[in-house]
């Protein structure tokens, strides 16, 4: 036998051809080529196409000798033995000993181990992991669990390659979607400090994207800087018009919402830009001011959740009262001064299990407990505050179009309002929510009525086919916001790029045709005729404006975005016109829900963080929905 057919591998193979360079598999057939006779053609073959069959296999034992059950000295004869099949069988073996190749773990391709060390960036990135994940041992032991062939990235290559490269990936990415998708944009933005007493700015951009098959509204975070100027008026202007710049968005910004602070209304102004301050927070100031004429027993309230969150003998007290009354087993939750919302949650949630608490009191600390009048309080303030919590809730939403929500929800709560003062002398209600209701009545008034008469408003309120009129509290701000809305509309359908194809095509088969040298009798009319469509034209737009309004409204649970879309053929300039006014956003909230994210990920375990990582890990965060799903 030839050296090179000692290999086991031969057991599995039969050579092919005179000159032996080849070899056919004994079970698919295949033709492998041994180059220098080499066989390491055939082991991969046999590891990538039969695993299962052992390369070193042991024989099985031969069958007991037939010669006890036949009779002895007998010779078959000859007609016997042609019946006997000669083809050699291939060999039957059971356990088969394994080899140290079968222990190999193959490397993985680089594109696959590319592939998982992003999701592994981008894991890190959105669930507020720190980068030291990698050096735990037990997450180690984990990833070998699933692919022994993967190799985890140290913290530095993270830091220092992946993190990097997979940011300035997503940010061409962001870019090119920013400048061509998007017709007008609307920035917000807002500051907060870090546990490190950093100052950070961060800067969301909003915008309608649409093509032939839907229309959506996005949200990109922009920048979430480390920022060590002074917050002065004319700094943070200058901030804005670099992320403008840095963007190329400088003529498609339309406005800026930011909260009610006095340096970013000055900074948005000083730019010339319009600005839209944050429903969310000029809600929270209104229903601040109001809590004041209860500040007694919010006081009261405060101290016994805050008696109850430091005494666990007391929390278990509560806990075993709660089983014995049959009632929800609760936390009581406290609020923050900063958040009006959570003192309706702790108000809320301490009436939830009022009996448990008052008898929890009793015997624990009674000089806690609260009277009669506190409790009355409490509950008449409740269903007070739901509406201003349930608005917030509602004007939060980043995927929803809100600025045309704002004139429609104020006309509700303020209506609301006033339907209590006015009940008041046939409803029974303690002095202090007379007072509160009082001014939260001056408050929406002050903050809110003139909104109606802001053109940005006003036309977004117009523009979305599920309030038009409906969406006014007072029918002379419509009037005068439509008459607006059709002069800009008009004056849109004199530009020939807001007119379809199709429009223009059937607006050119229309001119009249005279063959030369034979004069029409209807050529001078023609003339008059042609020199009258400029003034069609403006027309044709506020013809538009008035079809929209005879439309049917849309169904409050519908999307505007998507009514809009499957007409933008009928309204062309209408729609043009949209773009600008239904991507606006309402509140600043995008902004403050990146600093929530930014606690997180700067949390006490990633204390040591750079700014610069927070920064780019921030951003691949906010806008990893921008990124296509590798397959």
């Amino acid at each position: 036998m030839s050296a090179r057919k000692r290999s086991a591998l031969w057991n599995h193979f039969e050579t092919e051809g005179s000159d032996s360079k080849k070899a056919k598999c004994s079970y698919c057939a295949q033709v492998l080529a041994l180059p220098n006779g080499n066989v390491g053609n055939l082991g991969r073959h046999m590891k990538s196409k039969h695993p299962t069959i052992p390369l070193v296999p042991e024989r099985q034992a031969l069958p007991p000798s037939s010669s006890a059950t036949s009779p002895p000295n007998t010779t078959p004869s000859v007609p016997a033995l042609e019946q006997i099949n000669l083809e050699p069988l291939r060999p039957r073996y059971n356990n088969p000993q394994p080899t140290i190749r079968d222990f190999a773990i193959k490397p993985l391709p680089p594109r696959r181990a590319e592939k998982i060390d992003n999701q592994l960036m981008m894991m890190i990135a959105k669930e507020f992991h720190p980068l030291r994940l990698v050096e735990e041992e037990e997450f180690a032991k984990f990833v070998a669990l699933l692919n022994p062939s993967y190799s985890l990235p140290t913290r530095k290559t993270i830091s220092e390659s992946i993190l990097p490269k997979q940011y300035e990936k997503l940010l061409q990415i962001t870019k090119n979607k920013l400048a061509t998708d998007s017709a007008a944009v609307c920035l917000s933005t807002d500051g907060w400090t870090s546990i490190n007493n950093e100052s950070f700015v961060a800067v969301t951009a909003h915008y309608i994207s649409h093509d032939a098959a839907e229309i959506k509204l996005e949200t990109v975070l922009l920048g979430c800087i480390k920022y060590t100027e002074r917050h002065t008026a004319e700094n943070i202007c200058e901030l804005l018009k670099t992320f403008m710049n840095d963007w190329q968005i400088k003529n498609k910004v339309t406005a800026i919402s930011s909260d009610n602070a006095a340096n970013m209304i000055a900074a948005v102004r000083a730019g010339n830009w319009r600005h839209i301050a944050c429903l969310a927070h000029s809600i929270n100031r209104a229903v601040q001011t109001s809590l004041g004429h209860i500040s007694s027993t919010h006081v009261k309230v405060k101290q016994v959740v805050e008696y109850f969150k430091r005494s666990s003998h007391a929390q278990t007290k509560l806990k075993e009262i709660q089983k014995q009354l049959n009632v929800p087993d609760l936390k009581l939750k406290q609020d923050v001064a900063t958040r009006w919302n959570s003192t309706y949650d702790m108000l809320t949630r301490i009436v939830a299990i009022k009996d448990a608490v008052i008898a929890t009191l009793a015997l624990l600390r009674n000089d806690l407990s609260l009277s009669t009048d506190d409790w009355q309080i409490i509950e008449q303030a409740i269903p007070i505050l739901k509406i201003f919590n349930d608005v917030t809730t509602e004007i939060s939403a980043e995927k929803n179009v809100t600025l045309s929500k704002v004139s429609p929800l104020y006309k509700i709560m303020s209506n609301f309002v006033k339907g209590l003062l006015r009940s008041a002398p046939n409803t029974p209600r303690m002095p202090q929510i007379q007072s509160l209701l009082t001014t939260l009545d001056q408050q929406l008034d002050r903050r809110f009525a003139h909104l109606e008469s802001n053109d940005m408003y006003a036309e977004a309120t117009i523009l979305d086919p599920r309030f038009k009129r409906r969406g006014f509290k007072h029918d002379r701000n419509y009037e005068t916001a439509l008459n607006v809305l059709k002069q800009r509309v008009g004056r849109i359908s004199q530009d020939p790029e807001t007119i379809p194809r199709s429009t223009t095509s059937q607006s050119q088969a229309e001119a009249p045709v005279h063959p030369a040298g034979n004069p029409s009798i209807w050529e001078e009319f023609d003339r008059e005729v042609a020199g009258l469509r400029p003034e069609n034209s403006i027309a044709a737009g506020i013809v538009e404006v008035d079809r929209y309004i005879q439309e049917p409204m849309l169904s409050r649970q519908g999307n505007p975005l998507t009514w809009w879309h499957q007409r933008k053929e009928v309204y062309p300039h209408l729609f043009r016109y949209m773009l600008k006014r239904l991507h606006l956003t309402a509140t600043s909230v995008p902004c403050e829900r990146i600093f929530s994210k930014a606690g997180y990920t700067l949390s006490e375990r990633r204390s040591r963080l750079a700014s610069k990582k927070l920064e780019q890990l921030l951003f691949i965060g906010a806008n990893a929905h921008l990124l296509k799903c590798e397959k």
